[in-house]
């Protein structure tokens, strides 16, 4: 009896966390989908494609307020609860973005479709941005403060993997329809509500604090960290945004061509980034000092290979600089957790929040340096000086009782 009742806790040990792996991959899967979706839904109608950016640009928004929010409704009430709504959030989103999809397409006037839309995403960000603070809290609590690394690389894999199969996954549906994807982003949350239903709650210690300023405002433990991370995600965000440049400026190709050299670009990232999550991060190669340290330092070597005017050198620098940024978010992510102890679903939220804000920082310098060939390569080069910086010379404050 006692043998059985062992190994049943052992399978739950074992398929509870990859859940939420697989669960996490549903965010990658639906925003690079949707990014493949794009050119099919723009041919037959309705919405442009300045329009679309608008539209998926309302839900990124709406994660800044939204994550830490439902960080610390986590941390309150068990992540369970925020897990259910953010999928039961996505698929009402994709239900209202294939209906406003369809009808502005038969549609003479596309107004009440576009606001449709909109409210779709407005729900998308409302709801979703819950997904990976909760997921990454839920993750903690299965594992123990002792595996607290790996639970967030197994989050951070999901993410990955989504971002890897969405292309494929979109591309094979497409086949069928143009809506296919949507449709299948619609299906895809409600069967893992359904599974994750069933799972048992886990809850974890409770958020105390009542006082509206720490209920809004991030504490200044993990200030330094929310700095990393929005210093990271702006410079991925503003190279990618100044491949193109880079590319033209490098070769001779045509637009198709240097189209699909992105293409691939970013596909070797996501498997380098996947292969040193997989590899070094969930097996505990390094520690997290260790991470840090050398994160950074590769983090800057991978942007100055930029200077150097040769495609081997951008391909190389691109699989060093995502091999950095593999290393660096569970780390300092974890480091912030191990400050606020009783609070990790609301230090995941305002880290989340930390990466929204630099993927919109990196739109505005985009504005401001891509007409300037060199300024783009040498702002990444400076944001990752002041992730080393902030790794080799200030000191983190000590964790909280």
């Amino acid at each position: 009896m006692a043998h059985a009742q062992t190994q049943a806790a052992r399978q739950t040990a074992r398929w509870q966390p990859l859940t939420l792996t697989l669960i996490a991959a549903l965010m990658g899967i639906g925003q690079n989908g949707l990014l493949v979706s794009l050119p099919l839904l723009v041919a037959q109608g309705g919405f442009s494609l300045s329009t679309w950016a608008v539209i998926i640009a309302v839900g990124s928004v709406l994660f800044l307020p939204a994550a830490p929010f439902w960080g610390r409704i986590s941390d309150q009430h068990g992540p369970k609860f925020v897990v259910l709504q953010a999928l039961i959030g996505m698929a009402i989103s994709f239900a209202l973005l294939l209906a406003a999809t369809v009808g502005a397409q038969s549609s003479a006037n596309p107004w009440p479709w576009l606001a449709l839309a909109v409210l779709a995403r407005v729900i998308y960000g409302l709801t979703v941005a819950g997904m990976v603070p909760a997921n990454q809290h839920w993750a903690v609590l299965l594992a123990g403060e002792a595996r607290r690394m790996q639970a967030i690389t197994s989050i951070s894999i999901g993410l990955s993997l989504g971002r890897l199969a969405g292309p494929l996954i979109a591309s094979a549906v497409l086949v069928i329809s143009p809506y296919a994807s949507l449709t299948l982003m619609l299906l895809l949350p409600v069967l893992a509500a359904l599974v994750v239903s069933l799972m048992p709650h886990c809850a974890g210690k409770k958020d105390e604090s009542h006082s509206s300023a720490s209920l809004w405002l991030a504490p200044k433990a993990i200030w330094p960290y929310m700095g990393y991370g929005l210093a990271v995600c702006a410079a991925i965000a503003l190279l990618q945004y100044n491949l193109t440049p880079m590319l033209d400026h490098l070769t001779e190709w045509s637009a198709d061509h240097v189209s699909q050299a992105i293409g691939y670009l970013l596909t070797l990232s996501g498997i380098a980034t996947l292969a040193v999550q997989v590899l070094v991060v969930k097996r505990q190669r390094l520690s997290t000092e260790r991470m840090l340290s050398i994160g950074a330092i590769s983090l800057v070597t991978g942007y100055a290979m930029l200077l150097m005017p040769h495609f081997a050198a951008l391909v190389m620098a691109m699989l060093v600089i995502s091999g950095a940024c593999a290393l660096l978010i569970p780390a300092y992510t974890s480091q912030a957790m191990q400050q606020l102890d009783d609070q990790p679903g609301k230090v995941s939220g305002y880290i989340a929040m930390a990466h929204t804000l630099g993927y919109g920082l990196a739109s505005l310098l985009a504005t401001l340096t891509l007409s300037y060939p060199p300024l783009p390569t040498v702002t990444c080069i400076l944001l990752s000086c002041v992730v080393a910086i902030g790794i080799f010379i200030i000191k983190p404050p000590a964790p909280s009782c």
